[in-house]
C-alpha cells in the first residue's frame, strides 16, 4: 500500500515516514498541498495531510482532490469548524497532534480492509440510481435517448447534483468501452494539456518517455469533462480544433491521433455569463452543448431523499461491518426539511457521519450534523 505524507513541518513529516516505512509502507512525502496536486499519481492509496500548511490549506487541498484519494487528516490546532468542514467533504478520519502512530496504522488499516473489500467492484461499472422524483425521472429519460449517440453532452447545475453518475448512466448505455473522468479544476494549469492530450519523449524537460493522455486513454470509450469551465482559456482552441478534426497530436509528437471518443462535460457555472466576459469560447461552447441536460438540486426532489438517504446508510452499513441501522421518523423528517446547499454529495456525507458515530442502531436527529 502506497501512502503520501503532505505535512510542512519536516520533523512530522520524517518521523511518520520512518514510522510508516518500518511498518512495510511504501510512503512518498510532500511538503505541501500545492506539490502534491503537481506529483500525486494512480499509484497513491491513502494520503495523510495536515490541514495548516502555507500556500494552501488540507481543506482546500481536499477539494482539489475532489474524492480520488483516501484521506487522513492531522492537525495540531483543530477547532469544530475544521473538522466539521474536513468530514463534510468526505474525509472520515480526523487525528489530533500528537496522536499515537497505532491510531494512524489503525486508520490506515481500516482503509485497506474497505479497499480490498470493494476491490474489483469498479470493474462492473454498474451504475444505480435511487429514483422517485418525476423531475429526476424527466432527466433520467433524456440521457437514456441520448446514450445510444455520438453527440455531445454538457450536464449542467449545482455543485453535487451527480453530475458525475449522470455521465456514468450516459456511458454505460452507451454501448462503448472505457470511461475516463477528468476534473479539470484538479489539474494544475500548466499540467492540463499534457494531461489530456499526452507526450512524446524529449517534449521537455522532464519527459523521459512517451506518455499517452487522458484523451487517448479514453479511446472507443467516453471522456467526461468535469468542471469545464475552469478550462484555460488558450486550452479552448485546442480543444476546440481537436473536436473539429476528430483528431489530436501528443506534446512534442508530428503524427496526429484519430480521435474515437465520446464526450461529455459538466459545470456548475453560469457559461452565458462566462462567455460575455470573454473567459470561455462561445464556439466551443456550442460545440459541447449539442444536448444539454439540466439536473435538478436534490431540494427540488424531495422525493429522491429517503430512499438516497437509506440506500447511502445500507453501503455504509454493510462498508464498515456496521450492525443494521435505520432512520427514525425525526431523522427523515429533519432530512426532508433542510435545504441541501451541498446536495447529495453532502447528503452522502451527512449519512455516512451519522452512521459511523451514532451509538445505537436507529439514528435520530442528534446524530445528523447539518452545516
Amino acid at each position: 500500500m502506497k501512502i503520501a505524507i503532505v505535512e510542512d513541518d519536516i520533523n512530522m513529516r520524517k518521523s511518520l515516514t520512518l514510522a510508516l516505512k518500518s511498518e512495510g509502507y511504501d510512503v512518498v512525502e510532500f511538503r505541501h498541498a500545492l506539490d502534491a496536486l503537481k506529483k500525486l499519481d494512480d499509484s497513491v492509496d491513502i494520503i495523510i495531510s495536515d490541514i495548516t500548511m502555507p500556500k494552501m490549506d488540507g481543506i482546500e487541498f481536499v477539494k482539489k482532490l475532489d474524492g480520488k484519494y483516501e484521506v487522513i487528516m492531522i492537525t495540531g490546532n483543530a477547532t469544530l469548524n475544521k473538522a466539521i468542514e474536513a468530514l463534510r467533504l468526505g474525509v472520515k478520519d480526523f487525528l489530533t497532534k500528537p496522536f499515537e502512530i497505532e491510531d494512524l496504522i489503525e486508520s490506515i488499516e481500516r482503509k485497506r480492509k474497505v479497499k480490498e473489500k470493494t476491490k474489483g467492484k469498479k470493474a462492473e461499472f454498474k451504475v444505480e440510481f435511487t429514483v422517485n422524483d418525476e423531475n429526476t425521472l424527466k432527466v433520467l429519460e433524456i440521457a437514456k435517448k441520448v446514450a445510444p449517440t455520438m453527440a455531445n453532452v454538457m450536464l449542467l447545475g449545482e455543485s453535487g447534483v451527480g453530475k458525475e453518475e449522470f455521465a456514468k448512466f450516459i456511458h454505460q448505455n452507451s454501448g462503448r468501452k472505457e470511461f475516463v473522468a477528468v476534473n479539470m479544476s484538479a489539474i494544475p494549469e500548466n499540467l492540463i494539456e499534457s494531461e489530456l492530450f499526452g507526450y512524446e519523449k524529449g517534449a521537455f524537460t522532464d519527459a523521459t518517455q512517451n506518455k499517452p493522455g487522458l484523451f487517448e486513454l479514453a479511446q472507443g470509450g467516453t471522456i467526461f469533462l468535469d468542471e469545464i469551465g475552469e478550462m484555460p482559456y488558450n486550452l479552448q482552441a485546442k480543444l476546440l480544433r481537436v473536436l473539429q478534426e476528430r483528431e489530436f497530436y501528443r506534446l512534442g509528437g508530428t503524427k496526429p491521433i484519430k480521435l474515437d471518443v465520446r464526450i461529455i462535460s459538466a459545470t456548475n457555472q453560469n457559461i452565458d455569463e462566462m462567455i460575455k466576459n470573454n473567459k470561455f469560447r462561445e464556439d466551443l461552447y456550442y460545440r459541447l452543448n449539442t444536448i444539454p441536460i439540466n439536473i435538478p438540486p436534490l431540494r427540488e426532489r424531495k422525493n429522491d431523499i429517503i430512499p438516497i438517504a437509506e440506500n447511502i446508510l445500507n453501503k455504509t452499513v454493510n462498508e464498515y461491518g456496521f450492525e443494521n441501522k435505520t432512520l427514525s421518523d425525526d431523522a427523515k423528517k429533519t432530512l426532508l426539511e433542510y435545504d441541501w446547499p451541498g446536495n447529495i454529495r453532502e447528503l452522502i456525507n451527512v449519512i455516512e457521519r451519522a452512521v459511523i458515530l451514532s451509538e445505537s442502531d436507529i439514528i435520530e436527529k442528534k446524530d445528523l450534523i447539518l452545516i
